[in-house]
């Protein structure tokens, strides 16, 4: 059976927002994001960027949020995670309407011409794809460091998810061994200091 399939966005940006605990708990606080964007450049070829920051306790979510939309490239689809909700907040519908804000509605009210693409996936299934690409993943175990530094990795991870679930089979192929060689490339290049 054929299904219907999407061509990859012709600009791509995959967020992860690493927080010191879960989204919906009370003191949880953004200690990195990462910023992947693929920018469709030919017929299946494409050029990748990435932004990663790192943020004290004294930054705030709505300076940290402020600083990301100024950084989606203009055009890009922005693609999220959506947090998995605990199954107690679940049962409870009074529970989820007196939640305040996720991250994903706060950036999407101050992105208005920007379409959100929301997944959900499990650490597991995110770090699977992560591996599958060769990327060395943090996993639940990890450090709140290693979480850190880990981010790009991934949000690049959770880009492959999006283009091998919705993108032609050939052209995920050819955008996945673009990202391979740009991946090479980058390694090669000399440390900054």
């Amino acid at each position: 059976m054929h299904r219907h399939m999407n061509t990859h966005p012709p600009v791509l940006s995959a967020l992860i927002i690493i927080r010191t605990r879960p989204e919906y708990e009370r003191r949880s606080i953004i200690s990195s994001l990462a910023l992947f964007t693929a920018t469709i450049t030919g017929r299946r070829e494409a050029a990748f960027d990435l932004l990663h920051a790192r943020f004290d306790p004294t930054d705030t979510r709505a300076e940290i949020l402020r600083g990301l939309c100024q950084r989606v490239p203009p055009g890009a689809q922005l693609l999220v995670r959506q947090p998995i909700l605990p199954a107690r907040h679940l049962m409870d519908t009074a529970a989820v309407r007196d939640l305040p804000p996720i991250d994903n509605q706060l950036i999407a009210s101050a992105l208005p011409g920007t379409t959100l693409l929301s997944l959900t996936v499990t650490d597991e299934q995110l770090k699977a794809a992560g591996e599958a690409m060769g990327l060395e993943m943090a996993g639940p175990e990890s450090t709140p460091l290693k979480r850190n530094r880990r981010a790009p990795e991934q949000a690049m991870a959770l880009w492959s998810v999006y283009t091998q679930a919705f993108c032609h089979k050939a052209e995920a192929r050819a955008l996945i061994a673009s990202f391979q060689a740009w991946r090479v490339l980058e390694r090669a290049k000399p440390l900054p200091f």
